[in-house]
């Protein structure tokens, strides 16, 4: 099998290559750089196109972090309905191009 992890976030990537992978050392895994939202098609075969579709696929989308609030109380100073909202498009784009890439 194959492992491919993406993150739109270089920082996040860095972590995942050089934190997560050396504690779960697998050489099946990528990691990409990309917005999930407009993820590339990968390729199986240059010559018919034919894409990489998988078996799986799991989405931790961006949130508003309103789940935190216990843990930042300060935070309802800030908060308001909008910003989670505001985020609810671009979660379902990524969950729609997650459907896309399901073989």
């Amino acid at each position: 099998g194959l492992i491919v992890a993406n993150d739109v976030d270089n920082s996040r990537c860095y972590l995942l290559v050089h934190q997560a992978l050396k504690r779960m050392p697998t050489s099946n895994c990528i990691v990409i750089n990309e917005n999930a939202a407009f993820l590339p098609n990968l390729l199986i075969d240059k010559e018919t196109s034919e894409p990489l579709l998988f078996d799986r696929v799991l989405c931790d989308v961006i949130c508003s972090g309103d789940g935190t609030f216990r843990k930042s109380p300060d935070m309802w100073q800030s908060w308001n309905p909008v910003k989670g909202l505001g985020l609810h498009k671009l979660q379902i784009n990524i969950a729609q191009r997650a459907v896309q890439l399901l073989a």
